[in-house]
């Protein structure tokens, strides 16, 4: 099984484009947490300013992978402006975001780093200048490709080395994720678990904590309620789905989904079936990069 393409189809890989065009000054962005970036910068200058962080300068194409800080600005490093597609990626909605992505600073590849993507970073710009219809989910698409290419090289390239996207692709650990996905009603513990990847219950306890900043019985809690929200999705009786994510009875299941999501199954259901998505805010302020304040934070 593809485990990584596994896991994006169950958490619902959402990319959504919240921002096209020409920024003179400087975006300002405001999201909710849970959330990756992905910027492509196809012509000018742009310097990322984030609270407590030093700047990052781009002056070249190039593409901008940025984890879940909550707020931050590209500004405009050069009079002619900066030309900019903006997607926001949601691993789900209406959850709590208990999956780590280990995406911990933000990475910079210019276009001339990737040469595989040349012909659909091509299409991206076609589709960004073109006014088809379906502009916009054709948009959506591509970047979503662009963003699981993103993964795979800085997995390969060891610039993210901790959390779920790593661990899925982990030779020891690789093993253990697929059989808790497979099967999250099996009666699992961390000795089945420590089996699975070759190591002791110590050693594996230690390792996947280290990894995954939570502990193999907490992943699996986890990874339980993840797939119990997409039943409730389904239709399916809190009594069946019980049974199926591996728990004795209705009562258990309830009290263990409350604790992780915040509010019990049936009410879960009800916000969801809202539709209710995070909104990302961004908004263009008309500093001029030869303004004299424009490098205050």
């Amino acid at each position: 099984m593809d485990i990584l393409s596994e896991f994006f189809e169950r958490t619902n890989l959402q990319g959504r484009l919240f921002f096209s065009g020409r920024v003179d000054g400087m975006l300002v962005l405001d999201k909710p947490p849970g959330m990756a970036f992905i910027h492509v910068i196809s012509q000018g200058g742009i310097d990322m300013v984030q609270p407590g962080l030093p700047k990052i300068s781009i002056t070249e194409p190039s593409v901008l992978f940025c984890p879940s800080s909550c707020r931050y600005q590209l500004r405009s490093s050069t009079a002619q402006g900066a030309e900019l597609i903006c997607a926001s990626f949601q691993l789900g909605r209406n959850a709590l975001q208990p999956f780590p992505l280990g995406l911990k600073e933000t990475l910079v590849f210019t276009f001339r780093e990737l040469q595989n993507l040349t012909p659909v970073i091509g299409s991206l710009l076609g589709e960004f200048q073109d006014q088809a219809p379906g502009r916009i989910k054709a948009l959506n698409l591509l970047l979503e490709y662009i963003f699981v290419v993103l993964v795979r090289r800085s997995v390969v390239e060891q610039r993210i080395s901790s959390g779920l996207l790593y661990a899925l692709q982990d030779g020891r650990l690789g093993t253990v994720f697929s059989r808790i996905h497979q099967e999250p009603e099996a009666l699992w513990t961390v000795e089945k678990l420590a089996s699975l990847a070759n190591m002791s219950r110590s050693k594996f306890s230690a390792y996947f904590t280290q990894i995954m900043e939570t502990s193999p019985m907490g992943y699996v809690t986890a990874w339980r309620m993840k797939v119990a929200q997409d039943l409730l999705r389904d239709g399916v009786q809190i009594k069946v789905i019980a049974a199926s994510v591996g728990y004795s009875s209705q009562a258990s299941f309830s009290r263990t989904f409350l604790n992780m999501i915040g509010c019990p199954p049936a009410e879960w259901q009800k916000r969801d079936a809202g539709g209710d998505v995070p909104v990302v805010t961004a908004h263009v302020q008309r500093t001029r990069a030869d303004d004299p304040g424009f490098e205050s934070a």
